[in-house]
């Protein structure tokens, strides 16, 4: 996947059922450190709610190896996991979800609960604006000195990010090149030095 929905900024949605208070809050969250950080912020926000639940897919679209969730202290299965089915099920990716409840003296049952959690992210879902993050793989390049200034520009044209360079008996460029050019970036250097220059691209 070449570029995907991010949010664009943090936003809350606050919804009250049976006295009970359900204010949900989602915020763009890269990696699972980024999305307990921004959880435990909340928790401190709200230091006297009774439960903060969460949710995350903090990775790229389809990628399920950096989410989680918590029903903190509700009925297991009743508020993390169904608001990690509506993360999943939507199109923004890099998410966090956080959903903090005052009980109002009212039960609400697993089905209102579910039914009440869910909701509650489904709604701060739709106001929360979006951006397009273009998808990006790192990259190790060696090059000799001689073409050093040519390949720079060619990185560069192509979009990607240049984040270190290590001198030896060649240069060896680190960086970032967007999915969705690195087929052009590898035939531009097979004909740049003929077939002799490959460039070398990390797995995720």
């Amino acid at each position: 996947m070449s570029s995907f929905l991010i949010p664009a900024a943090s936003t809350c949605y606050e919804q009250t059922i049976k006295n009970s208070r359900f204010i949900s809050y989602i915020a763009h969250a890269p990696n699972p450190q980024a999305a307990h950080a921004f959880i435990e912020q909340i928790r401190q926000a709200y230091p006297d709610a009774r439960h903060v639940c969460w949710a995350f897919v903090a990775g790229q679209p389809k990628h399920t190896t950096a989410v989680s969730c918590s029903d903190d202290g509700e009925p297991a299965g009743t508020a993390g996991k169904p608001m990690l089915n509506i993360l999943l099920h939507n199109e923004i990716s890099e998410l966090v979800a956080v959903v903090v409840r005052y009980f109002g003296g009212v039960k609400l049952g697993t089905g209102g609960l579910v039914r009440a959690y869910s909701s509650s992210v489904i709604a701060a879902l739709k106001q929360t604006p979006t951006c397009l993050k273009v998808a990006m793989s790192s990259f190790i390049l060696i090059v000799p000195y001689a073409l050093e200034d040519v390949i720079r520009r060619l990185l560069t044209d192509l979009g990607c990010e240049l984040t270190s360079f290590e001198y030896a008996a060649e240069l060896q460029i680190n960086g970032f090149c967007p999915t969705n050019t690195q087929t052009q970036l590898q035939q531009a250097l097979a004909n740049l030095s003929r077939g002799q220059l490959v460039v070398e691209f990390q797995r995720e």
